[in-house]
């Protein structure tokens, strides 16, 4: 990019933002990003104006008009997530543009969100995934009007000044950026860039002031819902019971359906209207949870969140476009409760159930401010049991025994994932999870369900015949190596040099793994017992004998914190690559031979070594080709 030129005027409470854009086509693959232009706009409360596109090729300008190429389309972008905005896209192909050609195209959009009052808010960003030569954000105010400006980072300075027509510009302008090297698991809240926030001066409570007018309960709700609601009263004679008993019915009662058209995006629809079409989004479901459980006796309110963010909200200077969802907070019993009415139903009962915790939230309520959601301490969330009985190291059948139990929230997400594909085809999801490494798999049983609403554990049971479960290796050598579906996929991410940001862990939880292996003769046992162990993680694995001809490789992996400072990361990728060492159980066996051998896999290695044959593969391939 050459220039990215934003401007707003908020001169007389009106708002009109120009941008304009130049950008360079420098490789093959950028000619159709560079060609395409695509600016988006809300009809209802703005207008769109293109005001030029031309594209140059060395010292020769060529200037089109955008009116004749353009197409105005509905293009609904969330449409699989069945959300609907209601907002245009204007789209060019720019023709006839080549390698090495510069596009130049600017337009303005006027009109702002009514429901915010003329208020302002604007975060932009410094840098980017490409270099740039030149980034502009200029704001015209009228005199008198004071912003907050909030920065992250090093953005540039402020070249702000009066004009000489009235009103305040602010200026800031940074030159030739390079491209912004990204980091894997990034917490939401943390700006890798340098970064400001330009906002109207607010406060929460102004925030939820704007807001939870629309959000109120009417004073009667329709006649259908009232009788479940009082078929509910009375067989939940509890609180919590009927918190529990609320919840599910708008879980499994209100399909996700948003239609965010206008100030639709901000406003519920009428509680009637909510039930009647027994849709909506997530405003609308917290809404109706909320008047459920007041009318149920117990205290809600609606409360708004940001699900990628949220855990850096109470740094953030109050905007109104701080959140991007709206959950329902609920006391019972003196307990507070964040609950997701949008979620798939979940199971347990109150003081178990999986709540959301997005770091802070704000409740709609009279005098508000910002609320910490808390953190969950680590909890078993899955456990999982597989017994390989291996047959005779050059061949036969061996089988493959797995039990798997889920709780908490990954039981609620698998109970998710059970309706959506059918447990058919989970099922064969898992074939292929272990014919991938053991050759044909033979199901002996079909997958078995178990599901403990209640208690929110789900149990799930498999049995294969394995065709290979011994690999042919060198000479007459024969192997078996067990899976690592334990370690690889909570300890992540892998080792990032110079780590400059936190490293996002996840939700804190515990997760074990036990292996038997049931094996018809002795081998030599080198038995292990490894803890690996830093503040807030810690993986162990054990290895030992567990009977006659059976060994069993015993894992586990948890979690205490969320996040983890960026000076801490060397320590933790130490502490994956350790952990990743005793993922695995290997053996090597000599057809005939007494004893086979175990051994430690180490899956870094293997993946290392993996990646350089295909390396090799391909530029053998390539010099066949080109000789």
């Amino acid at each position: 990019y050459w220039l990215s030129d934003s401007q707003y005027d908020l001169r007389g409470g009106g708002q009109v933002w120009f941008h304009r854009v130049i950008t360079e086509v420098v490789a093959g693959d950028g000619l159709q990003s560079v060609a395409s232009i695509s600016i988006d706009f809300d009809p209802s409360y703005q207008r769109l104006d293109i005001h030029h596109l031309r594209v140059m090729r060395g010292d020769q300008t060529r200037t089109l008009d955008p009116a004749l190429l353009v197409n105005t389309l509905r293009r609904e972008r969330d449409l699989e997530r069945a959300m609907y905005d209601g907002r245009l896209t204007a789209h060019i192909v720019t023709p006839d543009v080549r390698l090495g050609d510069v596009v130049d195209y600017a337009y303005s959009i006027t009109g702002a969100q009514p429901i915010f009052g003329g208020r302002f808010a604007l975060e932009a960003a410094f840098q980017w995934g490409c270099w740039v030569g030149e980034t502009r954000e200029r704001i015209v105010v009228d005199a008198g009007r004071d912003l907050v400006i909030q920065p992250w980072g090093e953005p540039p300075a402020d070249q702000g000044r009066p004009l000489d027509g009235g009103g305040v510009e602010h200026l800031w302008v940074a030159r030739d950026t390079p491209a912004l090297r990204g980091e894997p698991d990034v917490p939401g809240w943390v700006r890798l860039a340098p970064r400001l926030r330009v906002a109207d001066p607010m406060t929460w409570t102004d925030v939820a002031d704007v807001f939870r007018a629309p959000y109120a309960s009417p004073p009667a709700l329709p006649d259908d819902l009232e009788a479940e609601l009082a078929t509910i009263a009375a067989r939940a004679p509890t609180p919590a019971e009927r918190v529990i008993e609320g919840l599910r019915l708008v879980q499994t009662g209100l399909r996700y359906h948003s239609v965010s058209l206008g100030d639709g995006g901000f406003v519920p629809r009428p509680v009637d209207r909510i039930w009647a079409t027994r849709s909506g989004d997530c405003k609308d479901a917290s809404r109706l949870l909320t008047a459920v459980l007041r009318r149920l006796g117990v205290e809600a309110d609606p409360a708004l969140v940001h699900t990628y963010s949220g855990h850096g909200l109470d740094q953030d200077a109050p905007t109104l476009v701080a959140f991007d969802h709206c959950i329902t907070r609920v006391l019972c019993e003196g307990a507070v409760y964040w609950l997701d009415p949008t979620r798939y139903p979940q199971g347990g009962a109150l003081p178990a159930l999986t709540q959301v915790r997005y770091g802070w939230a704000l409740p709609l309520v009279a005098e508000a401010t910002l609320e910490a959601m808390g953190e969950d301490a680590p909890t078993p969330v899955s456990g999982s049991r597989e017994t390989f009985a291996l047959g005779p190291s050059a061949g036969g059948p061996s089988t493959l025994d797995v039990e798997t139990v889920f709780r908490g929230w990954r039981a609620d997400d698998m109970r998710r994932r059970l309706a959506n594909e059918g447990p058919d085809e989970l099922s064969r999801s898992y074939e292929d999870h272990y014919a991938r490494a053991y050759g044909r798999v033979i199901v002996r049983q079909p997958l078995e369900v178990l599901d403990d609403m209640e208690g929110n554990a789900l149990t799930l049971r498999e049995r294969y015949e394995l065709e290979r479960a011994w690999e042919p290796r060198q000479g007459d050598k024969v192997a078996f190596t067990t899976l690592d579906d334990l370690f690889a996929p909570h300890l992540t991410p892998s080792r990032t040099a110079d780590r400059r940001a936190p490293v996002d862990l996840g939700l804190p939880r515990r997760a074990t793994s036990e292996i038997i292996v049931k094996l018809g003769k002795a081998f030599n046992i080198a038995p292990w017992d490894d803890v690996f162990e830093m503040d807030g993680v810690k993986a162990t694995s054990r290895f030992e004998a567990a009977g006659e001809h059976s060994w069993r490789l015993t894992r586990s992996v948890t979690f205490s914190r969320r996040h983890l400072p960026a000076d801490e990361a060397e320590r933790y990728f130490d502490l994956r690559e350790a952990a990743l060492r005793s993922a695995c159980l290997g053996l090597t066996d000599i057809p005939g031979a007494a004893k086979p051998e175990p051994f430690k896999v180490n899956w870094q290695l293997v993946f290392w070594l993996a990646w350089v044959a295909i390396i090799i593969a391909a530029n053998l391939a390539s010099a066949s080709r080109s000789g």
